[in-house]
């Protein structure tokens, strides 16, 4: 199989061509300057942590729809995350990730393993988290969900510094989870903990972030300020323009580099659909989806829950709304950091010989999706 267009391998981007046989990558030419007239051939797009799109949402009964529609937006391989829920229902969420990372339905997008963000967070900076289900560090929580996802559990979001929060990172992270730091009241004389008991990433920065203190006239370094300097952390952004204005986006690339940085949406279920209202995942509140805005708490439309990006939006702002990088970097952003985040960098996250044959085909416009392409098999077409 073969496809033509404006490739991006590499460092490297220009017109040309990829062809593949089965599930690899046996070859990538790239022969001229990119065209404007042009189809995008980019690495699958991967996203770590987004709690829903189109009909689909991260819990039980919710996550296969996820996985079946997801493709649509041009991702090839997720992380689904579920938010601070009761026990039962997030450990039933790991069994069922579990369960679908088995048996996966044919055209889904591949599942990478599963994300709880929480329950393990500060009360005071849960943002559009449910307060019922913040709970303290429960040990046996914990090994539970390790048991059953028998190494599907892929990424815990904790606050760390709550009571036990460390020992927790240090369970995790001993078995193999990739742990993240976010909703957090940390203290920026407390990273390098984290990070010595085994804790990697940032969860959406910028978001539920304190703001940078002022003593006497003097800026004091924030925890958001740390973490963009400290280059043993990855750090996910949300790119959507609303939960991270553009300045913001420009100066995390700048100060952390494009290596680090990891595209998120933390979209939710109706991502893709028109404006609407639509259930949150617990306990029965309601959020609104405005297309071009956020989702907003229903009753509180003050309070942000998520947003309505797609990684293939999420292109389009890097390179051409908001001018953040080129392609090459965008790339790395929504493709390549998130492999290696996942342990994938051998196989997935670069067009190139030898790799997984997992693309995404943006139309000449760099946001609408013309085609995904999983493991070799074209599993989403919009031909028009």
């Amino acid at each position: 199989m073969r496809l033509e267009g404006n490739i991006v391998s590499g460092s490297e981007c220009g017109y040309g061509w990829v062809e593949w046989s089965g599930d690899q990558i046996e070859a990538v030419q790239i022969q001229g300057p990119c065209r404007s007239d042009a189809d995008w051939v980019l690495p699958g797009f991967i996203d770590v942590h987004l709690h829903g799109i189109f009909r689909g949402d991260a819990t039980p009964e919710m996550v296969n729809f996820m996985a079946e529609q997801a493709p649509q937006s041009g991702l090839t391989v997720m992380c689904p995350a579920m938010a601070s829920d009761s026990p039962e229902n997030m450990l039933a969420f790991i069994q069922k990730v579990r369960d679908l990372m088995r048996d996966p339905a044919p055209g889904s997008v591949k599942l990478a393993g599963s994300h709880l963000e929480g329950p393990y967070l500060d009360f005071a900076h849960r943002g559009g988290m449910n307060e019922i289900f913040l709970r303290d560090v429960n040990f046996d929580e914990i090994r539970s969900w390790l048991e059953e996802a028998d190494n599907t559990l892929k990424i815990v979001t904790i606050a760390p510094e709550i009571p036990n929060g460390l020992a927790a990172v240090k369970l995790l992270a001993d078995a193999g989870v990739r742990v993240s730091a976010g909703h957090t009241a940390m203290k920026v004389s407390d990273v390098e903990k984290f990070i010595a008991a085994g804790g990697s990433g940032i969860c959406h920065l910028f978001d539920t972030f304190d703001g940078r203190p002022v003593e006497n006239g003097v800026s004091q370094v924030a925890l958001a300020d740390e973490v963009l300097v400290n280059d043993e952390l990855f750090i996910e952004l949300i790119t959507d323009g609303f939960h991270v204005p553009p300045a913001l986006l420009k100066l995390a690339v700048r100060a952390a580099g494009v290596d680090r940085i990891i595209g998120i949406t933390d979209s939710l279920c109706g991502t893709g659909l028109p404006d609407g209202a639509f259930p949150m995942t617990d306990a029965g509140r309601e959020f609104v989806l405005k297309n071009g805005d956020v989702c907003r708490l229903k009753d509180d439309p003050a309070v942000i829950v998520g947003s309505c990006l797609t990684q293939s939006q999420a292109f389009y702002n890097l390179t051409e709304r908001f001018r953040i990088v080129n392609e090459v970097d965008a790339c790395k952003i929504l493709s390549t950091n998130p492999a290696r985040y996942l342990a994938l960098e051998n196989q997935n996250g670069r067009l190139q010989p030898g790799f997984c044959a997992d693309i995404t085909v943006l139309k000449s416009d760099k946001r609408s999706v013309r085609a995904t392409v999983i493991n070799g098999v074209g599993v989403y077409s919009n031909g028009d």
